[in-house]
């Protein structure tokens, strides 16, 4: 080497050394505080100091209205800064987020809006279950620091506080945050109508109906509410609005409205801007509401996070200004939030409680067709899990009267639903975790089957029991007090019905399942109670469900209390009386095919206790076209022996036949939908390579025909989806699979721990909290090449 060169390499050897060794000294102090980014901005609150903003309020971590000033805003800034920054990758993550936040400094002198943008920046980055409450607490935060303590003038222009051109500039560096829908104002108001959901006349004015006033309502129990209603024909729907203010006070402070298109299942939401008050009373016009965009960049609320469920409203029952509603409120379908995409899509319904034995059964009333169903409450809804579900369930919250709290029902033993109570607030605490299909190699367990379950709750003098979850074509035997009472051989997966002695109070009631020599073990106990201890007061009166009947059509639906004698009225004789298993029958009433203006009523009976008489229901004209049905889902495999159809128009006669061998069978429902249609026995067989499916309805004239694919091939069979299990349980829930497949539920070592059908798998053993399942489905022999791999759930630390 030449000496002369040497001094000089020694000194960038040197050079080159030092700034490594700085370079990792500095990383590794980083990298080493699991909080902070920045040492100059500790964290000065231990838990977000926010839980949750509703209607431009903010609710500190007690749950309490905060008023937050300037000192506030800086200390929670901090702690979201030091929280996000530990969510992100250890190395690479960080080194990127401090380059981000010199460049926002570099273009934005306001130190809070520059804190602000850049929390935004760690959310879109770091990507928490809970990104949705936390861009709207950044956002409510920014929006009362720019309303009340910035001390400089902004732009008529700005975004935020910041100019149009620094978000261009910074957006050009790839500093990008957060994006939500652009529809807001007047473009949120179009795109709500197009959606078939109402836009409201102005609140307060002719068309809205004042219901009643509400004192101590859950978001503001300080403060008196009035519950307005609006109804509308075209498109079909309601708005509701809730004013709250200070007792004695005529200005509303708080002024939310929602609307639901109940034909389309759209919600549309609007709020007072936070700096506004309206007088009740007075007319105001819905564009000087908050709409769309607009809720998220004021940081309003994240209202689907809230308003989660079967429809977009938070009702309760036992308050007059409720029960005087008189628009439907409920939406054909799981009603869908027009709301940022950032925001919860209302996911669901949740199917935690199908496998949990309780005495109480919180969906007896929160079910389709009734109170409502629940959301995924362990897909990270935080303020339905901490504000509506666990206030309902308060009987210390001072709300409601007489019965503080909503749940359980006002008369009924708490103590009687405490396994669906705490199974429900379990998935509230869950971690979530998103599956992923997979290719699998795993071998079924000859020797392991699933049992089906006893559909409850089951009534003394009851004569008929269902089962749900059989395989198809297994034997299923039905015990009593251990006592073989009966077998059958399943055709569906969702209900088979027995005939069977009266049952009697203490009766403990079980089935298992021989599927090819196979018999599984025997199901969990279903203990007969009396149905005074659920119904005190006596048997309710059944109510017809769905009330849309149709002209043409024969048969319809009735809601009523499990195992009860059933008898249906028509134009107020000519009574049919049958026996009843679970709590919805359909029912084909004396006289039929029914006209229009036709009359229908029903009550009901068990053991020596008669109910009241149910609201009328009257047929009204069909429709004067029919759509074609729907294959749910559209695909059909070899082995298939079960179909599901939607689309379907309330009391048609559906047909389903195969394009080679003609009609099949048909089906008349009162309902748009139907699970489970046995194509194998008319057929003579499974599907099989080369069949193709078709359905037509008809009801006072004839729809148009719709057709499936060809029978596809055994390798494109799809992985089931199941929901996300939580430690301890002994069961999944299945959320999709093809109609008659079984579903086989394997664990991480490839050891098969349950082998049935239907929506709930029966396990032998408990998961435990991180490891992983996999579900895959079979249909006839054809059993899929992926499954759907998803991690057990575990509880959140408090």
């Amino acid at each position: 080497m030449d000496n002369s060169f040497f001094p000089l390499y020694r000194k960038i050897t040197i050079f080159l050394t030092l700034i490594f060794l700085c370079a990792n000294a500095c990383s590794q102090s980083v990298l080493a505080n699991d909080r902070l980014i920045f040492a100059k901005y500790p964290a000065t609150f231990t838990e977000d100091p926010i839980s949750f903003v509703a209607h431009g309020t903010m609710m500190g971590a007690d749950g309490q209205p905060v008023e937050p000033d300037a000192a506030f805003i800086e200390r929670a800034q901090r702690f979201y800064m030091a929280d996000l920054s530990a969510k992100l990758n250890r190395k690479t993550g960080l080194r990127l987020a401090e380059n981000r936040f010199m460049q926002i400094q570099a273009e934005i002198s306001d130190k809070t809006l520059a804190q602000a943008l850049y929390i935004d920046w760690l959310i879109e980055a770091a990507n928490p279950v809970d990104r949705a409450n936390l861009t709207n607490n950044n956002a409510a935060l920014r929006h009362v620091y720019l309303k009340k303590y910035a001390r400089q003038k902004f732009p008529d222009d700005a975004i935020a506080g910041i100019s149009p051109d620094i978000w261009k500039r910074l957006r050009d560096r790839g500093i990008r945050t957060n994006e939500a829908t652009s529809a807001g104002g007047a473009a949120y108001i179009k795109e709500c109508a197009a959606a078939g959901v109402p836009v409201p006349p102005p609140i307060f004015g002719p068309g809205w109906i004042f219901r009643d006033e509400i004192e101590k309502e859950f978001i503001s129990w300080t403060s008196v509410s009035d519950l307005w209603e609006y109804s509308s024909s075209s498109p079909a729907g309601v708005c509701l609005a809730l004013p709250r203010s200070p007792k004695g006070s005529k200005e509303a402070d708080l002024l939310g409205v929602i609307c639901l298109g109940t034909e389309t299942s759209k919600a549309c939401f609007w709020d007072n801007p936070n700096d506004k008050t309206f007088t009740k009373g007075v007319p105001v016009d819905i564009d000087q509401f908050v709409g769309g965009f607009d809720l998220v960049a004021n940081g309003q609320g994240v209202c689907s996070d809230c308003h989660a469920g079967e429809n977009p409203y938070v009702i309760h029952p036992e308050m007059s200004a409720f029960s005087s509603i008189t628009s439907n409120v409920y939406p054909g379908s799981w009603y869908q939030p027009l709301v940022a995409a950032m925001w919860p899509q209302n996911p669901g319904p949740t199917g935690v409680l199908s496998g949990v034995s309780s005495t109480g059964k919180c969906d007896s009333c929160h079910k389709q067709g009734g109170n409502g169903r629940f959301p995924d409450v362990s897909l990270a809804l935080p303020g339905y899990c901490d504000f509506v579900l666990k206030n309902a369930l308060d009987k210390s919250f001072p709300g409601a009267s007489p019965n503080p709290g909503t749940m359980p029902p006002y008369g009924a033993d708490p103590a009687d639903y405490t396994a669906h109570i705490n199974r429900l607030l379990q998935a509230c605490d869950n971690y979530p975790s998103v599956g992923e299909e997979v290719p699998v190699d795993v071998k079924d367990d000859p020797n392991l089957i699933s049992p089906p379950q006893i559909i409850e709750p089951l009534y003394a003098c009851a004569s008929m029991v269902s089962v749900k979850g059989a395989i198809y074509g297994a034997k299923v035997t039905l015990f009593i007090n251990g006592t073989d009472v009966g077998s059958l051989i399943a055709h569906s997966t969702v209900q088979e019905t027995f005939n069977v002695p009266d049952l009697v109070v203490g009766d403990v009631v079980e089935t298992l399942q021989d599927f090819n020599g196979v018999v599984s073990a025997m199901s969990a106990k279903a203990i007969v109670k009396d149905h005074q201890v659920d119904f005190p007061a006596g048997l309710p009166a059944p109510s017809m469900d769905p009330t849309l009947i149709y002209e043409c059509a024969n048969n319809i639906a009735v809601r009523h209390v499990p195992g009860a004698k059933l008898t249906v009225y028509s134009n107020g004789g000519s009574p049919v009386t049958t026996g009843t298993s679970t709590d919805w029958t359909s029912v084909w009433p004396a006289i039929r095919p029914f006209t229009v203006g036709q009359s229908f009523t029903a009550e009901i009976t068990l053991c020596k206790d008669q109910s009241p008489l149910s609201a009328a229901a009257n047929a009204v004209a069909a429709p004067a076209t029919l759509s074609a049905p729907a294959f749910v889902p559209p695909n059909i495999y070899p082995g298939q022996q079960l179909v599901s159809l939607q689309n379907l128009t309330n009391g048609s006669k559906t047909t389903i036949g195969e394009m080679g061998t003609g009609d099949l069978t048909s089906i008349q429902v009162p309902i748009s939908w139907w699970p489970d249609i046995d194509i194998a026995q008319p057929l003579g067989r499974a599907l099989q390579s080369g069949d193709q499916l078709n359905a037509r309805q008809e009801l006072c004239t004839k729809g148009p025909e719709s057709e499936t694919p060809l029978v596809g091939k055994c390798e494109e069979l799809p992985a089931p989806k199941i929901q996300q299990p939580i430690n301890g349980d002994t069961w999944v829930v299945v959320t999709e699979s093809v109609p008659s497949a079984r579903i086989h539920i394997y664990d991480a070592n490839g050891i098969e721990i349950g082998d049935g059908s239907g929506t709930v798998i029966t396990l032998t053993r408990a998961v435990m909290a991180g490891e992983f399942l996999t579900a895959v489905q079979q249909v006839g022999e054809c059993t899929g090449r992926t499954g759907y791999r998803i991690q057990v759930g575990k509880n959140r630390q408090k």
